[in-house]
């Protein structure tokens, strides 16, 4: 049996000095990533901090490159995060996004990200929607950590092997024929046959098999799919089960539910469905809207239990044994039965509470309760106590029982529109948690009492925490991630996605690879492009190597990082500089600004002056843009807050300017400002009417005045 390739113990407590000769020793034939990767890469990033890239990052580069790995780009831009999933192991965090690419912005990409270097290691493209729209139950990792499950193509589960960068080897689209809405809800049924929905989904403990929550026939509320490699699924493939959901004999009527699991011992499907509702079924008369909670027996495929009698916000233990339910009074229940097992909010009295939501620790025995308001039974009787939590709070049961009372510095907890996201963390051995207190973390031991460790301050504009392996809490909000290391309250990382203020996407006919994938970096002259293989090339203009460096990753064995930084220099980089024709060096061409003029008719009258003004503006002179919106940036920027007022804007009154707005959709243009008071402003261009109402400064994302780019 192979021995180490060297003594790790010894290879982290080495001087530098002694690095080197213990590298030169080492038998890199014995060398294993998963074992001696994340040491050897911990120790050379320490002597990087101290020494910067040396001669010794190339000679170990040289050796873990060797037998082959995939340089990965973490991206610049992304759009929304529609889904995440932690893998079981805790390392490794798989996040399903928008393509943030102008005209294939609908389709979406699934990358894995490395939590120790807050890097990506892998990632996979889709036509289409991948992920659902913030869709519970749509990514997740099967059991063993070996494959990765995704909705996407709206309708359908796709699984791949993790780590391989290949697209999903397995899919199921089951939802069609059952989940297209029903033909009385729609003015044009034709549109809609066949159009499936995203269906929540789960494995089974043993990774033979997947539950997809759909409607059947005969009343069906979900089937069991069996898994094989390189299949196929649809909804009347061989070995397909649909699940009758029947309770007393009568078939359930609801909305498919849209979150499940399967129970560890693989009896049961237990999951619950916010908003459900009987209007599906053509006899129902029931028209109101209900959330609802159902465990499915997996043998028979009838519902074990179910309840209307349920109010959100409400989790289930990961287990499943348990379920917290209630906002105004919140109850443990029998997660089999529905039964009440514990008033938790009795246990407060004489204060209430109003949950915001609940957080399980992985092994299911403590529960932290999210809360913005405290309640008392009576709010009116002037002889009750005040309330010991004018702030919000997170409070903590221990198997039901309530242990501590954690008040928190902000005056509310804002909300995620992503129902998987919370504000509050627990460590993976439920000894420690972390909130998110408006801009800053606060991380908390709750041993005998509650401790506070240490604040993490600006935090940037994360909604919502994930905590893995390794001492490594993730921030997540929709444009942006981070990551720290608790220990010490360490940024490992952080990433922001958001196209820079100031610039637009940049013109496709800018882009010197033909089959646009090079990515844009914009600089004051115009924009800087590159492109990465993954054999190592990197394609780039010198002056944005450094910034590009950081982003760039090589993946040893498909899921372990290594700088890229390292290995400049070695046989397993090159670099390449766009041809000189290829580089957006050259002027314009065309007249950046027309100034235009409005004849004003010798003796106008008031009313004459008032159609004008409805449909030219108050100006008789002003500029107006010959280019679009991509060929010029903004300089300066004033973005939404105190900076986008009228005393920054007045002075460009009459000038064109580039605007960033989000009405829809996120939409970018170049507009005249004409006027601005102290509301908001009056702007002209070519698809808004002047006769439009005075634009409060907080419809605009930013703007500023437009100042044309270089180009091609």
């Amino acid at each position: 049996m192979p021995g180490h390739f060297a003594n790790l113990s010894l290879l982290v407590r080495s001087s530098d000095e002694e690095l080197a000769l213990l590298v030169a020793q080492s038998d890199f034939g014995n060398f294993v990533a998963d074992r001696d990767l994340p040491l050897l890469r911990e120790r050379l990033l320490r002597l990087e901090r101290e020494r910067g890239v040396t001669e010794l990052h190339r000679r170990v580069s040289e050796k873990v490159l060797g037998a082959g790995a995939r340089l990965v780009e973490t991206p610049r831009y992304a759009g929304p995060l529609r889904a995440f999933s932690l893998s079981p192991c805790g390392r490794y965090l798989a996040i399903a996004s928008q393509r943030d690419e102008g005209k294939s912005s609908l389709n979406g990409v699934l990358r894995i990200w490395e939590l120790a270097m807050g890097c990506v290691v892998d990632a996979v493209a889709f036509e289409g929607n991948v992920g659902g729209w913030r869709e519970s139950s749509t990514l997740q990792w099967s059991p063993s950590g070996a494959w990765l499950g995704v909705t996407f193509d709206y309708a359908i589960v796709g699984v791949m092997r993790a780590f391989a960068g290949t697209r999903p080897s397995f899919t199921v689209d089951v939802t069609r024929r059952w989940g297209s809405p029903p033909p009385w809800t729609v003015i044009n049924p034709e549109h809609v046959v066949n159009q499936g929905h995203p269906p929540a989904w789960c494995w089974s403990p043993d990774e033979k098999a997947l539950f997809i929550s759909t409607r059947g026939p005969d009343h069906a509320r979900g089937c069991i799919v069996p898994f094989k490699d390189g299949q196929a699924v649809h909804e009347d493939s061989e070995g397909v089960r649909w699940c009758p959901a029947r309770l007393g004999g009568e078939h359930s009527k609801t909305y498919p539910l849209t979150w499940v699991r399967w129970s560890p011992d693989g009896s049961r499907v237990f999951g619950h469905c916010k908003d459900s509702c009987d209007w599906w079924e053509r006899d129902s008369v029931r028209d109101d809207y209900y959330d609802f909670v159902s465990v499915t027996d997996v043998q028979s495929g009838n519902l074990q239990f179910a309840s209307e009698d349920v109010t959100f916000p409400l989790a289930f233990s990961p287990d499943g044994a348990f379920l917290a339910h209630g906002r105004k009074r919140p109850v443990l229940a029998d997660g089999r039965t529905g039964q009440p097992v514990a008033e938790l909010s009795e246990q407060l009295a004489p204060c209430g509470l109003e949950a915001e939501g609940f957080v399980w620790s992985q092994d299911g025995r403590r529960l932290a309760v999210i809360s913005n308001l405290g309640s008392h039974p009576d709010d009116d009787d002037p002889l009750l106590p005040p309330l010991d939590h004018e702030h919000p709070a997170v409070f903590v049961f221990d198997d039901g029982r309530f242990r501590f009372h954690l008040k928190m510095e902000s005056y509310w907890f804002a909300g995620t529109r992503n129902p998987d996201l919370q504000c509050w963390a627990w460590s993976p051995d439920g000894s420690m948690g972390a909130c998110l207190d408006e801009r800053r973390i606060m991380v908390w031991e709750l041993g005998a009492a509650p401790r506070l460790l240490r604040r993490i301050e600006n935090v940037g504009r994360v909604v919502g925490l994930v905590w893995g392996a390794d001492n490594t809490l993730v921030g997540l909000g929709d444009e942006e991630i981070a990551f720290w290391d608790v220990s010490d309250g360490h940024l490992r990382a952080h990433h922001s996605f958001a196209r820079e203020p100031g610039h637009a996407p940049p013109p496709d006919s800018w882009n010197p690879c033909p089959e646009g994938r090079a990515q844009g970096l914009p600089t004051k002259q115009g924009w800087a492009f590159t492109r990465v293989l993954p054999d190592g090339t990197v394609v780039c203009p010198q002056e944005v190597r450094e910034q590009l460096a950081p982003r760039l990753m090589f993946a040893v064995e498909g899921r372990h990082s290594w700088p890229w930084r390292w290995a400049v220099g070695t046989r397993h980089t090159r670099l390449e500089d766009w041809p000189p024709h290829s580089v957006a060096s050259t002027p314009v061409e065309a007249a950046p600004f027309a100034e235009h003029r409005i004849h004003v008719p010798e003796g106008e009258t008031a009313e004459q002056a008032k159609a004008r003004r409805a449909e030219w503006g108050p100006l008789a002179r002003y500029q107006v843009p010959t280019l679009p919106a991509s060929h010029y940036r903004a300089d300066p920027v004033f973005t939404r807050g105190p900076t986008l007022c009228r005393d920054n804007l007045a002075p460009y009154v009459g000038r064109v300017m580039l605007v960033c707005a989000y009405d829809a959709w996120l939409r970018y243009y170049t507009a005249t400002l004409l006027e601005v008071t102290a509301d908001g402003m009056l702007l002209h261009a070519p698809e808004l009417r002047v006769a439009d109402r005075i634009r409060p400064f907080d419809s605009i994302l930013w703007m500023g005045p437009a100042v044309p780019l270089r180009g091609p």
